[in-house]
């Protein structure tokens, strides 16, 4: 196993560089009424360029380690008494597989977006929002316990908000938002709630802690109440029956934004809590059973809603959703391998077909004239 603190802090600073280059446009905004367009893209394609580089070492640290959970504590944020808030990384398969997804989808929209966005008033604004959302989704992917997932879950639902209404002087787009933001408060209350539940009674909130102890403390409610709680947080997240409906009113925001997030990355963070949480949720077949039949019915209802949607990214919107269910359904049947692949895979068809959708939209309408044509 490799053991070189240097390496060590370089691969525990995946979550940080994007941090440094929201910070560093921050900065340059106020320092210049508006930074060259050429200096914001770089500052982003660096740090997530260093970003990547992080999570791929990260990704051989866990290799060299046989493929085992490595659970990396750094240092204490906060301290009080027998409470002790860490800095800590827990990489296995599903952090590293779902880090790099993410790494790799943010790097490429920021390339896309150096062209969509161009000239738009807003372009500062939304590097530094994908910024801000790429520190959170790696704290929430690659962080060692519930206490850092729901601190990078609250960045990554803040940033969403911003973006879906990133179109500020249309109105359309600032009730989306808000619709979100409602849908994601309310729900996020499961997650609060069940981090709160583990503190009192495990005593910490940990992964590598809870996965220990689980075994001898399986008595009682508890797993099912914090299931319960689990689930309630992925269905805002994820867009699940009954509160799924913002997601087609998302849309709202830029091509680029709905890709990396309604298609590629947020919507897939309630399944990765799931996933995460696959374990405790071992030891809770009520919960697992309110997972799956969640799962199934939003599977079935979106489909439905799909076939009947009257614009393209609404359709892909639902088509989102649909799938998205089905990996509750494969996390409902104990199926955690399975339900990885799906979101790896799903992530990167839906971001492609996010991105392309205008251009398919063209596509189809040049064909249609050059059959009037003809």
């Amino acid at each position: 196993m490799i053991q070189s603190p240097l390496i060590w802090t370089f691969a525990a600073l995946g979550p940080g560089w994007p941090a440094m280059g929201a910070v560093l446009i921050g900065a340059l905004t106020l320092l210049q009424q508006r930074p060259r367009e050429a200096q914001v893209v770089a500052i982003a394609q660096w740090t997530l360029l260093l970003t990547l580089g992080s999570v791929l070492t990260g990704a051989v640290l866990w290799l060299s380690h046989g493929q085992q959970p490595v659970d990396l504590r750094l240092f204490d944020i906060y301290r009080s008494g027998d409470y002790a808030l860490e800095l800590r990384l827990y990489l296995d398969l599903t952090s590293v597989v779902v880090a790099t997804v993410a790494a790799v989808l943010i790097l490429a929209t920021s390339r896309f977006a150096q062209r969509y966005l161009h000239r738009e008033p807003g372009f500062n604004r939304f590097y530094a929002l994908m910024l801000t959302f790429a520190a959170g989704v790696l704290l929430l992917v690659l962080g060692g316990s519930y206490d850092l997932l729901l601190a990078g879950w609250e960045v990554v639902g803040w940033t969403s908000v911003l973006l879906v209404g990133f179109f500020q002087e249309r109105p359309g787009p600032v009730r989306a938002a808000l619709r979100v933001l409602v849908t994601y408060r309310l729900c996020d209350i499961g997650l609060l709630v069940s981090a709160v539940a583990l503190h009192r009674w495990l005593h910490s909130t940990a992964f590598a802690d809870i996965f220990a102890h689980l075994p001898q403390s399986t008595h009682g409610a508890m797993p099912m109440f914090i299931g319960l709680g689990l689930l309630v947080a992925a269905m805002g997240k994820s867009a699940q029956i009954p509160v799924g409906g913002w997601l087609p009113r998302a849309m709202e925001g830029p091509t680029a934004s709905s890709a990396v997030f309604y298609g590629g990355l947020s919507v897939h963070m309630g399944v990765y809590l799931l996933l995460r949480s696959a374990p405790l949720l071992a030891h809770s077949p009520g919960a697992r059973l309110c997972v799956l039949v969640i799962g199934a019915v939003t599977a079935v209802m979106a489909a439905l809603s799909g076939q009947v949607s009257a614009d393209a990214k609404s359709a892909v919107a639902y088509a989102t959703i649909s799938q998205v269910g089905l990996m509750f359904v494969e996390i409902g049947l104990n199926l955690p391998r399975l339900a990885l692949l799906h979101l790896t895979a799903h992530s990167l068809l839906r971001y492609y077909q996010f991105l392309r959708t205008p251009s398919a939209l063209q596509d189809a309408l040049q064909r249609r004239r050059a059959m009037a044509g003809g």
